[in-house]
């Protein structure tokens, strides 16, 4: 193939196009994503905003993350609130301690069997999700939206 196969679009029009260009630094992280911080919808759930953890999870969407991602993220974070509120150490309860003491630090805004309610409807909402039963986004829209 010729070098000038690269400078044409599928149409076979002439595109400008430097292929030695040195790419430029921007917010777009690896696989095309846009960089965005997936815990801080961790954050927001553990704190029961649920306007905020609704806007954020709209962010990350658009900046590329699957559902499931979050989906999985917003798992671990009622795992360890769970496992905060059922132990005293960090070591106790198998965690490192900056997670732990945020999870312990965000305990007051749960009542007692709010956390096991909230895992409940993660774990049936995944399964109806895998049956065809749900779309994830949707399920995951539903439980941010109920915090």
């Amino acid at each position: 193939m010729d070098s000038e196969f690269y400078h044409k679009d599928i149409f076979g029009e002439v595109i400008d196009l430097d292929l030695l260009e040195e790419e430029v630094e921007s917010d777009v992280g690896t696989k095309g994503k846009v960089n965005f911080n997936i815990f801080s919808i961790t954050e927001a759930l553990s704190l029961r905003d649920k306007r905020n953890a609704w806007t954020l999870y709209q962010k990350a969407l658009g900046a590329g993350l699957v559902p499931e991602e979050v989906f999985w993220k917003m798992v671990w974070q009622v795992k360890s609130l769970m496992l905060a509120s059922r132990t005293k150490t960090a070591e106790e309860a198998g965690m490192k301690p900056y997670p732990y003491s945020k999870a312990k630090s965000t305990l007051r805004n749960w009542q007692e069997g709010e956390l096991e309610d909230l895992s409940r409807k993660l774990v049936v909402g995944y399964h109806a999700c895998r049956l065809g039963e749900e779309e994830m986004e949707t399920l995951i829209e539903k439980i941010l939206l109920s915090l």
